[in-house]
């Protein structure tokens, strides 16, 4: 009986996949970076087009607001349109300049590929994933502003309050916000589109009560407002990134992705912050990602200017084998009894 061995091929490999986006490992899937890496390791490989992703506010709005601008910097220097709804601050000014960096760890050089015996039949095939060679950071404390080059090749949206206010419109904000947004998807943006462009929403504090008409409707008009804008997304060529200052059960269920800030009061901690995964996408699989844990510490390396988001908490091993007992180890190498010959 001989066992091979054969690579997989997909079966569209001369289709042209839109610019800044890649098939997931499965090849099921079309992705696109957040604009954190270490972020997109959690959850997936990145966020899938056509999805919503749902963000808990940390309690200063900062992290929440470096992820948003971290997310529509990697449109810009992917050439993606971008569409930004924003209150408090504009997203689109001082936007974080791209650093990357290959890990020296993963890389290896033709000597060395030459000279691996093991998985010798291996050799000839290219890497799985070759973004997992580099890591794409933002600079959040950078001085220099990304090229006019880069946002001449891109359009930009934007959907702001003196907008709502001009066109005297009797609904209320949050239904002028879902209607435009509904008239940009379907005409521009729409998946049976010849050019395939993808565009990313960022909108920024949606459920501050600023944007209530009646406030007795407000929670039923937020559900309203996340349902029908997934239903757009879903034909779309775009993603979607809301950041929320309070919680509930309903909006998770309207949503693809949902996560939550908490900043770290914990003394002299390595960490300013934690992410508690909450829902992972369920697009074109049976089986969702299940990750090794749902709980991520948020770090601010190189002189607190590149976000970091890494495992922090141990699963139990729960095995049969596992021993609980140091007591009934024993560590000589001696017989009990006396061998008799």
């Amino acid at each position: 009986m001989s066992i091979t061995f054969k690579k997989k091929v997909s079966s569209t490999p001369n289709v042209r996949l839109p610019t800044g986006t890649r098939l997931n490992s499965n090849g099921n899937l079309l992705i696109t970076s957040t604009g954190v890496s270490s972020l997109d390791t959690f959850i997936g490989g990145g966020l899938p087009i056509g999805s919503l992703l749902l963000i808990y506010e940390d309690k200063n709005f900062n992290l929440s607001d470096s992820i948003l601008r971290c997310y529509l910097s990697e449109g810009i220097y992917n050439k993606q349109d971008l569409c930004v709804a924003a209150l408090r601050t504009d997203l689109t000014e001082n936007l974080p300049t791209k650093e990357e960096n290959i890990s020296s760890s993963d890389t290896r050089t033709d000597e060395e590929n030459e000279k691996m015996k093991i998985a010798w039949r291996y050799e000839n095939l290219s890497t799985i994933d070759s973004a997992s060679t580099s890591t794409i950071q933002y600079d959040l404390q950078s001085t220099k502003s990304i090229p006019n080059e880069l946002f001449e090749q891109i359009k930009i949206h934007k959907i702001t309050w003196n907008d709502y206010q001009q066109s005297q419109s009797s609904i209320s904000y949050r239904t002028y916000l879902l209607k435009t947004l509904q008239k940009l998807l379907t005409t521009d943006y729409s998946s049976q589109q010849t050019e395939k462009r993808i565009l990313r929403i960022g909108i920024q504090s949606l459920s501050l009560s600023l944007f209530d008409d009646n406030p007795a409707n407000h929670f039923n008009e937020l559900v309203a407002f996340l349902y029908h804008l997934r239903i757009l997304l879903r034909t779309s060529l775009a993603t979607c990134i809301i950041t929320l200052n309070e919680k509930s059960k309903l909006f998770e269920t309207v949503a693809d992705l949902v996560f939550e800030l908490k900043l770290s009061n914990v003394i002299h901690s390595d960490y300013v912050a934690f992410c508690q995964l909450i829902k992972l996408p369920k697009l074109n699989t049976i089986q969702p990602l299940i990750p090794d844990t749902w709980d991520i510490g948020i770090k601010l390396i190189k002189h607190r200017k590149n976000l970091l988001f890494e495992k922090y908490s141990i699963p139990p091993d729960l095995s049969a084998d596992a021993s609980r007992d140091e007591k009934n180890k024993s560590l000589t190498c001696t017989p009990s009894k006396e061998l008799d010959f």
